[in-house]
C-alpha cells in the first residue's frame, strides 16, 4: 500500500498498479470533489468549488499519468484552439477576459486531468455523491438558503442550475462509484429525489434522457447511437408549450414570457457580434433594465467566441462521447454513464446559459476519456 498513500503517488505509471489504485478511497480526490456541488459558497469573491477545482488541477501537476497516459491529439488541439480564441475576442473587444479565461483554463486542466487518469474516477465519483447528497440533505432542513420557496436549492443556489449539477454530476455519481449494484442504489436514490425537488423542466427531461440512454440507447452503434443522442436533444427545444405548460408547471407562463424576451435580445446581440463574439464573460443582456445571464449555453458559447468556439465545445464533447461507444454497447455502464452525462449536458445547454463552460461539462468529458483508459471488456477493442 506504500505506494498509493500519498496525494501525488496515484496513479503509477504501470497500468497493473493504477488498477488496483483505483479501486481505493483516494482522501483528496474524494474531498475535492464532495466540495464541487457547494455552488453558493465564496472566498474573497470566489466561489469555493472553483477554488477546489483549480487545487484538483495543481495537484495532478505532480502525479503521473496512468501508464503513461496522453489526452488524444484532436482534444489538446481542441482546447488549445478553444482558449486561444477566447483570448484573443476578449483581446480585441477590449474586455476583462482575465477572471472568465482562468475559468476556461480551469476546464482544460480538468479534462487533462482525468483524462490521463490523473484523478481516481471511482474515488472521484464517491466525492461527488456525498457532495449531492449533503448538499441535498441541507437543503431539505434549510441550510444554505432558500432562494426559490417549493423548489430545492439551499448551496445549489438556483433550481435550474441545481438540477443541472445533479443530473450530469449525479449520474456520474452513481454509475462510477463502486459495481455493487446496492451501492449504487444507495447513491442513486437521494440524487433523484433531489432531482425531482429542484422541480426543472429541462432537469428531469435530463435525468430522463440519461436513464433511456443507459438502459436502451447505448446498445446502438456509434451513429445510431449518435442519431437517437441528437434526436433527445433536438426533443427538448421542440416540445409543444401545451406539453411545457402541462399540470405542475402551469404557472410558468410568467417565467416562459421572460425567456422568451431574453432570448429574443440574445438573438440582437448576436446579430451584430463578429466572427470571434464579443468576447468572454459577455453572454448578458439587458431587459428593461435589469441584467440577466443567457439562458442558452449554444448562444452564450456563439456570444463569446463565436460559431468557431461553439463547434470546438461540441466537438470535445462528440469526441469524449464517441470514444466510448464500443464498451457502453458492450455493457460497461460507467462508460454508458459518462455518455449519458455528456447528453444531460446538451440537453440543459438548451436553457441554461452556463453549462457548456461550466465545470460539470469539464467533468463529464474528463471521465469520458478517463474511462477509455481502463481495460475494455472481453472481446471489444479500445477506442
Amino acid at each position: 500500500m506504500a505506494g498509493i498513500d500519498t496525494p501525488w503517488s496515484l496513479p503509477d505509471r504501470t497500468i497493473a498498479h493504477a488498477d488496483k489504485a483505483d479501486r481505493e478511497i483516494r482522501a483528496t480526490d474524494f474531498l475535492l470533489m464532495a466540495v464541487l456541488p457547494l455552488r453558493t459558497l465564496e472566498v474573497s469573491g470566489v466561489p469555493v468549488n472553483e477554488l477546489a477545482m483549480a487545487a484538483l488541477v495543481v495537484l495532478c501537476l505532480v502525479r503521473p499519468a496512468r501508464g503513461g497516459a496522453r489526452l488524444p491529439g484532436l482534444v489538446v488541439l481542441l482546447l488549445g484552439a478553444l482558449l486561444a480564441l477566447l483570448l484573443y475576442s476578449g483581446l480585441t473587444n477590449e474586455v476583462d477576459w482575465t477572471r472568465r479565461l482562468g475559468h476556461v483554463a480551469i476546464l482544460a486542466g480538468l479534462v487533462w486531468a482525468l483524462g490521463t487518469g490523473r484523478v481516481s474516477l471511482r474515488s472521484a465519483a464517491l466525492g461527488l455523491a456525498a457532495g449531492l447528497t449533503g448538499v441535498i440533505g441541507l437543503a431539505l432542513v434549510g441550510i444554505g438558503g432558500d432562494t426559490y420557496p417549493g423548489r430545492l436549492t439551499g448551496f445549489l443556489g438556483d433550481p435550474n442550475a441545481g438540477a443541472f449539477f445533479i443530473a450530469v454530476l449525479g449520474v456520474l455519481a452513481v454509475t462510477f462509484c463502486d459495481d455493487r449494484w446496492k451501492v449504487r442504489l444507495a447513491v442513486a436514490v437521494p440524487i433523484v429525489a433531489g432531482l425531482v425537488l429542484c422541480f426543472s423542466r429541462t432537469g428531469l427531461l435530463a435525468g430522463a434522457f440519461a436513464a433511456v440512454w443507459i438502459l436502451a440507447g447505448r446498445r446502438l452503434g456509434a451513429a445510431g447511437g449518435a442519431a437517437l443522442a441528437a434526436v433527445l436533444v433536438w426533443l427538448v427545444d421542440n416540445i409543444p408549450d401545451d406539453l411545457v405548460l402541462y399540470g405542475p408547471f402551469s404557472n410558468r407562463s410568467g417565467s416562459d414570457a421572460l425567456r422568451e424576451r431574453i432570448i429574443a435580445q440574445e438573438q440582437v446581440e448576436l446579430a451584430t457580434a463578429p466572427w470571434y463574439g464579443n468576447g468572454p464573460g459577455t453572454a448578458r443582456v439587458d431587459v428593461r433594465g435589469l441584467e440577466f445571464f443567457f439562458h442558452n449555453s449554444y448562444l452564450a458559447v456563439r456570444q463569446e467566441g463565436g460559431w468557431i468556439a461553439l463547434l470546438l465545445v461540441l466537438g470535445l464533447m462528440a469526441l469524449a462521447f464517441l470514444r466510448l461507444s464500443r464498451r457502453s454497447r458492450a455493457g460497461d455502464l460507467a462508460a454508458a454513464g459518462a455518455q449519458a452525462a455528456v447528453i444531460g449536458t446538451a440537453v440543459m445547454a438548451i436553457t441554461l446559459g452556463e453549462v457548456l463552460l461550466d465545470t460539470p461539462m469539464a467533468i463529464a468529458v474528463g471521465f469520458a476519456l478517463g474511462r477509455a483508459l481502463h481495460p475494455a471488456p472481453d472481446g471489444v477493442p479500445d477506442a
